[in-house]
C-alpha cells in the first residue's frame, strides 16, 4: 500500500501551485481529508465523461491528459509530473470529467475530495485566485495546441513539443539531452496530432541529419539549437 507521512503530505500540498503560500495550520487541517492512490503504468485513472470530483496532486510518476476524436484518434493535451495538480475543473463544477487521464509509468497520487477543496477555497480567497491562474494556464495551453495543429506543419509542431518536453524532462547525456520520458511513436503522434507513421518518418529524417538519436524508446536531442530554431521560427 502507498505510504506518505502527514508531514510529507503537507509539504507536497505546500509545493503545489494552488496551495503555495497558504498558512501551515490550514494545510495541516487539510491533510486528514486526503488519501493516497497508486496507478500501474498505462492504467487509466478516469475517462472523459466519467463522474468524479476529486482533486489530484502527483506525488511521483507521470500521467497524460487526452481526448479521443470521433475517428478514434487520441490528442494529448498535456503531460504531467510530480507536484502538478489536476482534476480541478470537475472538482470546482461537479461536472463530468473533461478529459481522460492515464498513467505513463507507476504513479502515486494525493487525492483531495471536492468538499474539502471547496471548504478550503471559501476560507482562502487568494488560493481561489491561484486556482483560476492554473485554469487560465491550462486553457492557454489547449488553445496553443489547437492553433499549432491547425496552422503549423508537422516538423514545426514536433520540434516545439520536443523542445518543451526536453526542458521539462531532459537529462544531460553524451552528446546531447535525453528526454527522460519513454513514449512510443504513437504517443508522440498523439501529442502533436498526427500518425505513428508520420512520426517515424520525421524521426528517421532528423536522425539522418544528426538532430536526434533514438535510444531504446527514448529520444536524445543532439542539436538542441536546431530543434529550438524549428520550434520558434513559426511562433504564432
Amino acid at each position: 500500500m502507498p505510504s506518505l507521512s502527514k508531514e510529507e503530505r503537507q509539504e507536497l500540498l505546500a509545493r503545489s501551485a494552488i496551495f503555495d503560500g497558504v498558512d501551515g495550520g490550514i494545510l495541516k487541517a487539510l491533510v486528514p481529508t486526503t488519501r493516497l492512490l497508486e496507478l500501474r503504468p498505462n492504467q487509466e485513472l478516469f475517462h472523459r465523461g466519467d463522474a468524479g470530483s476529486d482533486l489530484y496532486v502527483i506525488v511521483h510518476g507521470r500521467l497524460k491528459a487526452l481526448t479521443t476524436g470521433p475517428d478514434g484518434d487520441d490528442v494529448v493535451f498535456s503531460l504531467m509530473g510530480p507536484g502538478e495538480v489536476f482534476g480541478e475543473i470537475a472538482a470546482l463544477s461537479g461536472a463530468p470529467r473533461s478529459a481522460t487521464v492515464s498513467a505513463l509509468d507507476a504513479c502515486e497520487l494525493l487525492v483531495l475530495p471536492r468538499s474539502a477543496l471547496l471548504d478550503f477555497l471559501r476560507r482562502d480567497p487568494e488560493a481561489a485566485l491561484r486556482l483560476l491562474s492554473v485554469l487560465a494556464t491550462r486553457l492557454r495551453h489547449v488553445s496553443e495546441l489547437l492553433e499549432d495543429m491547425h496552422f503549423l506543419n508537422l516538423p514545426f509542431r514536433l520540434a516545439k513539443k520536443l523542445s518543451s518536453t526536453a526542458r521539462a524532462y531532459g537529462k544531460p547525456t553524451e552528446g546531447g539531452t535525453r528526454i527522460n520520458l519513454r513514449l512510443s511513436q504513437e504517443e508522440w503522434g498523439d501529442l502533436v496530432g498526427t500518425t505513428r507513421e508520420s512520426i517515424n518518418k520525421q524521426f528517421r529524417a532528423w536522425s539522418s541529419e544528426g538532430l536526434i538519436r533514438l535510444d531504446r524508446g527514448y529520444v536524445v536531442v543532439l542539436k538542441a539549437k536546431e530543434i529550438d530554431r524549428l520550434a520558434s521560427c513559426c511562433d504564432l
